[in-house]
């Protein structure tokens, strides 16, 4: 064998091998897109019934929820402490579900701001600090509006501000 013949030939089996690495890697390319796109698929699926559980459930909160807040006006009353140097500054808004909340509301905003003034200025700094005081004075004031609303009731009272000094 002559010397040009064994360089044809290793450069047929260099030809044969380029593209079957060639195909390998596509091959192997190919099987890596897959596996990515399904695994991202599957990962980001939600399962059928969880999927038609939370649209039913948002669906129907949407449908029942008709619940409307009312702000109120800020409210600084002085605290029931023995010195009396302590002072709450507060801003709330009442929630109501109930049909003509807004204006049995506005027909008995003197009551209820007298009732918010009476039970704010009870308090002493113990009274209402922490979550625990905050969430007592919430459920205390909830049940003194209710007792000035006659038609509609409320559902919720947010503290949008609280400062105590």
């Amino acid at each position: 064998m002559t010397e040009n013949e064994s360089k044809t030939e290793e450069k047929s089996e260099n030809k044969k091998k380029l593209p079957l690495k060639w195909i390998i890697a596509g091959i192997a390319g190919v099987v890596i897109l897959s596996g990515g796109i399904l695994g991202g698929y599957f990962l980001l699926k939600k399962p059928p019934e969880e999927a038609h559980s939370k649209t039913e459930s948002h669906e129907s909160t949407s449908k029942n929820d008709l619940s409307q807040t009312f702000p109120l006006d800020k409210f600084v009353v002085n605290l029931n402490d023995q010195e009396g140097k302590r002072f709450l500054h507060t801003t709330i808004e009442l929630e109501s579900a109930a049909h003509g909340f807004a204006e049995e509301l506005n027909s008995k905003m003197p009551q209820i701001k007298d009732a918010i003034l009476i039970v704010l200025s009870s308090k002493s700094l113990s009274d209402v600090q922490g979550i625990d005081g905050k969430l007592s004075l919430r459920k205390e004031l909830i049940a003194e509006i209710n007792k000035i609303m006659s038609i509609t009731k409320i559902r919720n009272l947010y503290f949008t501000e609280f400062v105590i000094q």
